[in-house]
């Protein structure tokens, strides 16, 4: 007797992504040179970004030499020696980051905006209107950072801007040219409303 093919993974709980990944911190330190006997040392067991881990073009490693990363999901592991970056499974050193000159998005010359008028964006909001007050409630947490019910509070002001902050750890603050933008990037495809307060 043949079983028919069904989809049984419903059975089988699956894992949950650690919120320390969803944010890149999958960098963990394994040897700190700082460790000594049985005190911890400054690094030993936490977990770092890569745009943490990796330096500027300009700037000089304040990483003890010797520290060695491993990447929790692909087991590749990172050191510094003499100061520069080096992957411990191939035995390269790593680049730094090159200086990114991006000519196109340099701002517009004061001799090439004398006697133009400045555009000024539409008000989303009527000119005799106020700034109001609202709470973003997430209904339902994706990420597994934020929590549910109000995770965080804002204003809208009369020029359209919105400013809103976390009411969980790190108490972050973000400041949007709309309330739309807002909406659209914390919304999560309607598991956050935003809820006026006056």
């Amino acid at each position: 007797m043949k079983i028919p093919d069904r989809d049984f993974d419903y059975l089988f709980p699956q894992a949950k992504a650690n919120p320390a990944e969803l944010r890149g911190y999958v960098w963990k330190v394994i040897a700190d040179p700082t460790r000594k006997d049985d005190e911890p040392g400054m690094f030993y067991g936490r977990l770092f970004r890569i745009i943490d881990i990796r330096l500027n073009r300009d700037e000089k490693s304040t990483w003890p030499e010797g520290i060695i990363f491993e990447n929790v999901t692909s087991g590749c592991r990172l050191t510094y020696q003499d100061g520069l970056l080096m992957n411990l499974t191939n035995s390269k050193v790593i680049q730094k980051k090159p200086r990114v000159r991006d000519r196109s998005r340099r701002s517009v010359c004061r001799s090439d905006i004398k006697g133009k008028p400045m555009t000024i964006k539409p008000n989303p909001i009527s000119s005799n209107s106020q700034m109001r007050r609202f709470v973003l409630i997430r209904v339902e947490d994706l990420t597994g950072v934020s929590g549910t019910g109000e995770v965080a509070e804002g204003t809208v002001f009369s020029s359209g801007l919105a400013v809103i902050r976390w009411l969980r750890e790190p108490y972050a603050m973000g400041v949007y040219q709309t309330l739309d933008d807002v909406i659209s990037v914390h919304g999560h495809e309607g598991r956050t409303q935003l809820q006026f307060i006056d």
